[in-house]
C-alpha cells in the first residue's frame, strides 16, 4: 500500500498509556503484522474499480481462505443443493459485496486468536461486535454517501483493535481491567486510569502498520467523532453503528457507547425516517447473517446479547431529532 503521512499533533499520545503497553507496541506492530493478503485486500477495496475477478485473484494466492470462502458459500444460510468446490462459484453464490466483509474478516481473525482469553471476557461476543460493527457502517455508509462503503466497512471492522492487541497481547494488565469493571468502575474510566485508552492504542498499531489515515482517526476517534481533526464523518458513522451493534445485541460488553444522535443525524445528513426504516432492517438482517459469521470463527448458534427494545428509544429521538444523547 502506498506510504500515508503519520498524523500531526498526535506524537504525545504515547505518553497517555501505560509505559510499558507503549515500549511494546512497535514490536507487536513488526511481529504481528497484517498478513500480506491483507494489505493486497485493502488496496483492492479502496480502489473503485475493482471488480470480482480481481478479488477471487487475491484469494487464489491464499489457498487457506479460499478454502474457507469455497466452505462458507456451502453453509446452511445459501441453501444450495449441489456443494460448491470452486472459489468462482464460491463468490457468484456469496456476491462480490458480502465477499469483500468475510474475506477481511477471517483476514484479522487469523491476525489474533481470540479463542484464549482472560477469564470473564467473551473473545468470540467481541468479533461478533467488530463484525457487526462493520456491516452496520457499510450500509449506513450506502444509504448516507458519507464515506465509500468499503471505507466504513474496514474502519469498523478494526474499530477495537486496541480492545483486541489488550486481551491477546497484554492479558495481565486486560486482568487488572476486568478488576475495575468488575468493581463498577465503567470501562472507558478504567482503561484511562490503567493508562490502556484501546482508542490510543489502536491507532498507535494503526500507525505502525501505516494503515491510511482515515482508519487511524477513525479508530482513535470513534468514541468522541466531534474531536476529529479530519474527515469526521467517518469517526460519526462508526460510533453510531457501535451504538447500533448494541442495542441490536452484539455488544463489546464491557463499553456502554454514547451517539450524540442530533450531531450524528446532522453530520451525516441522515433524516429521521432514514434511520427509523434502517433500524427495522437491521433488527431482521442482523440474526439472518450472524450464523454465517459464526462459522467464519467455527463456532455454534448464539443469540444476541442485548435487549433489542432499547432501539425504541432510538427510533423516538430519531423521529423527533432530539433528546442529545442516546444511549
Amino acid at each position: 500500500m502506498a506510504e500515508t503521512r503519520r498524523p500531526t499533533g498526535r506524537d504525545d499520545l504515547e505518553n497517555q498509556i501505560d509505559a510499558q503497553v507503549a515500549h511494546r507496541l512497535p514490536d507487536i506492530g513488526r511481529l504481528v503484522s497484517l498478513p500480506h493478503t491483507m494489505y493486497t485486500l485493502l488496496s483492492l477495496l479502496m480502489d473503485e474499480s475493482t471488480q470480482a475477478k480481481d478479488l477471487q485473484s487475491v484469494l487464489e494466492q491464499d489457498p487457506a481462505l479460499a478454502a474457507k470462502v469455497i466452505s462458507l458459500s456451502n453453509s446452511a444460510f445459501y441453501g444450495l443443493a449441489t456443494p460448491v468446490s470452486t472459489l468462482d462459484r464460491a463468490i457468484l453464490i456469496i456476491g462480490f459485496k458480502e465477499l469483500e466483509f468475510m474475506a477481511m474478516g477471517l483476514g484479522l481473525s487469523e491476525t489474533f486468536d481470540l479463542s484464549q482469553v482472560p477469564r470473564g471476557f467473551d473473545g468470540e461476543g467481541l468479533w461478533l461486535h467488530s463484525l457487526s460493527v462493520s456491516w452496520i457502517a457499510r450500509e449506513l455508509a450506502v444509504i448516507t454517501r458519507a464515506c465509500e462503503p468499503s471505507e466504513a466497512m474496514i474502519t469498523g471492522l478494526l474499530h477495537e483493535l486496541g480492545v483486541i492487541i489488550l486481551v491477546s497481547k497484554f492479558p495481565q494488565q486486560f486482568h487488572e481491567l476486568l478488576e475495575l469493571t468488575d468493581a463498577g468502575v465503567p470501562f472507558l474510566d478504567a482503561e484511562t486510569s490503567l493508562g490502556l485508552r484501546h482508542t490510543v492504542i489502536g491507532y498507535l498499531l494503526a500507525r505502525n502498520w501505516n494503515l491510511p489515515e482515515i482508519f487511524q482517526e477513525g479508530i482513535l476517534y470513534h468514541h468522541d467523532p466531534k474531536k476529529c481533526p479530519g474527515r469526521n464523518e467517518i469517526a460519526a458513522l462508526v460510533n453510531l453503528a457501535d451504538s447500533l451493534a448494541h442495542k441490536a445485541g452484539y455488544p463489546m460488553k464491557l463499553e456502554d457507547p454514547s451517539v450524540d444522535l442530533a450531531w450524528t443525524m446532522d453530520t451525516l445528513k441522515l433524516a429521521p425516517p432514514t434511520l427509523q426504516n434502517f433500524i427495522k432492517i437491521l433488527m431482521t438482517s442482523l440474526p439472518q447473517v450472524q450464523p454465517v459469521w459464526l462459522q467464519m470463527m467455527r463456532s455454534g448458534t448464539r443469540k444476541p446479547a442485548g435487549d433489542t427494545g432499547s432501539f425504541s428509544s432510538l427510533m423516538d429521538s430519531a423521529a423527533g431529532k432530539h433528546g442529545k444523547t442516546a444511549r
